[in-house]
């Protein structure tokens, strides 16, 4: 009974730390989902060149793509003309970090580690996109693009390569003619404005103002026109609440459904490898080192999103594991695994995808060994935060984001999305 209490209180503890971040994460992934044009991201991405590879790997750090979502990304990168060094630091930085995971990794870790877990993701994208540029400029992969489907999906795949197969057909857009859901923040208040002068609360003396209508066809990705604010003929734009409804689906319900039921799996795993490790497993010297070919083992074949990785590797780092190592884990259990490189392969190569696991292999065990050498040199230590709150104020926020979470869980849960993941993520 003692064992299952343990576990029970791990398990909640863990539960209240993260669930304010990560509901927090999850909002700012519809904000960015909205607020961020692809079209302007991809505008940076073509030349191949270090400049495109840092801008690629710093834009992909805070989007919350797991890493079977992000090849259809960096496939119609790819089909657009950005080039392959951007489009692989992008593959790396995106599933390894994300608004969510950065968040909940300041619930458990603090914030010194929250900056440092993406910057080394970064440092990780750069140098595996500067090997690309070195290696793989010459490799042809028209083939493998022209094998992917109108929208950049991996039609000659069938799914069959791929062990971790999300629903992400059912993202509804924003504007029916195009999958950007990109709305600038201009377009968004004025659209609000002519909203709240229909539903009575702006002024009607006030000057009409004119609103820009949005207007996607198949001619042009964003036509705009003007209108009276209180024009109530049709157009095809969405209007302001349709747009904030439109974030929250995408990061409560789309996001979400991605990430939920791996997220309660890595808390429950972390609960496990906190209650049967050993207290004294890394009281050997010797034991350090194995335990960064060990986190590879692990990490390299197993699909984790970057925040379900999170509680496990607080769990590694509470019993001894030096956080250069639980990095190690942290890093490539995100970014690779074998479904995902049997796409890469596919799509882009296998000179490319062998670039692409050896820098994310190399680069972390590189960083992680250093972190740790750095620590011992300075004497210093990473604390884990696996307590809640002693502040009745945090506590309280603590308290309502488990509530609020809970309610998500539940409501994905009738749904049906969160049982379809929950087979698909093992």
């Amino acid at each position: 009974m003692a064992v299952v209490t343990e576990f029970l209180a791990f398990l909640w503890s863990s539960f209240l730390l993260l669930a304010p971040m990560l509901l927090l994460g999850l909002l700012l992934s519809g904000l960015m989902h909205v607020f961020i044009s692809r079209q302007a991201i991809l505008r940076w991405f073509r030349d191949d060149g270090l400049k495109s590879v840092a801008t690629s790997a710093a834009i992909g750090v805070p989007m919350p793509l797991c890493s079977c979502s992000v090849v259809p990304v960096v496939t119609e990168m790819r089909r657009k003309g950005a080039s392959r060094s951007s489009c692989l630091s992008f593959l790396i930085t995106a599933p390894e970090t994300g608004a969510d995971s950065i968040l909940v990794t300041n619930a458990f870790f603090g914030p010194v580690v929250a900056v440092v877990r993406p910057a080394v993701s970064f440092v990780t994208a750069v140098v595996a996109g500067i090997l690309c540029i070195a290696l793989v400029r010459d490799e042809p992969d028209a083939a493998a693009a022209r094998r992917a489907g109108p929208r950049g999906e991996l039609d000659d795949l069938g799914g069959g390569d791929h062990d971790h197969d999300h629903d992400h057909e059912n993202h509804k857009a924003l504007f029916p003619a195009d999958e950007d859901c990109y709305v600038s923040i201009s377009q968004l208040r004025l659209l609000a404005r002519r909203w709240l002068i229909r539903a009575g609360v702006w002024g009607r003396r006030r000057a009409a103002p004119q609103v820009p209508v949005v207007h996607r066809g198949a001619a042009s990705m964003r036509g705009t026109s003007a209108m009276s604010a209180g024009d109530s003929a049709a157009t095809d734009e969405p209007d302001f609440p349709t747009i904030i409804r439109h974030v929250f689906r995408y990061g409560f319900v789309e996001v979400a459904d991605d990430i939920l039921v791996p997220l309660l799996v890595g808390i429950a795993l972390g609960g496990l490898l906190y209650l049967s490790i050993p207290a004294d497993l890394m009281a050997h010297e010797h034991a350090r080192w194995l335990s960064y070919p060990v986190m590879l083992l692990v990490g390299v074949p197993l699909y984790i999103c970057a925040s379900a990785s999170t509680p496990i590797a607080a769990a590694l780092v509470a019993k001894g594991v030096s956080p250069g190592a639980a990095l190690v884990f942290l890093m490539t259990g995100p970014a690779t695994n074998t479904g995902t490189i049997a796409i890469i392969v596919s799509q882009f190569g296998a000179r490319f995808a062998s670039v692409y696991v050896v820098g994310v292999v190399a680069a972390t065990v590189a960083l992680g060994i250093l972190i740790d050498l750095a620590l011992l040199a300075v004497g210093m230590s990473v604390a884990v935060n696996l307590d809640a709150s002693d502040s009745p104020a945090i506590l309280a926020l603590q308290w309502a984001g488990a509530i609020g979470l809970g309610a998500l869980i539940l409501w994905r849960l009738g749904a049906g999305n969160l049982r379809v993941n929950a087979f698909s993520s093992t």
